[in-house]
């Protein structure tokens, strides 16, 4: 079945660089839509919600070994996070696009 949106890096995005690394190309969302979410000390950012299970097992792993040493935190208190609040990508950092059958 052929998709009727799907999501890539904003190049323009203050975070290309370091996501491109993980994403050469297409970014799996949850959902075309964003939410709303706090990260860290910043309240209301806008996200779109990484769809893990999406993911490879190497896109899985990297996103968790970065996010372990940024806040030198263990792999396993990485992941227990990340199962019960998901992944967040600032939505300035992604592009979705929509196929115009999802219209018609």
């Amino acid at each position: 079945m052929t998709e009727l949106w799907g999501a890539c890096l904003n190049p323009s995005g203050p975070n290309y660089e370091s996501w491109q690394r993980i994403f050469p190309s297409r970014v799996p969302l949850k959902t075309p839509y964003a939410i709303l979410a706090t990260l860290g000390e910043e309240k209301s950012v806008l996200v779109y919600m990484l769809d893990l299970q999406a993911c490879t097992l190497r896109q899985r792993a990297q996103l968790i070994g970065i996010v372990a040493q940024k806040f030198g935190v263990t792999v396993s208190e990485v992941e227990s996070e990340i199962a019960a609040r998901g992944f967040p990508i600032r939505a300035v950092d992604v592009t979705v696009s929509f196929d115009v059958r999802a219209f018609v």
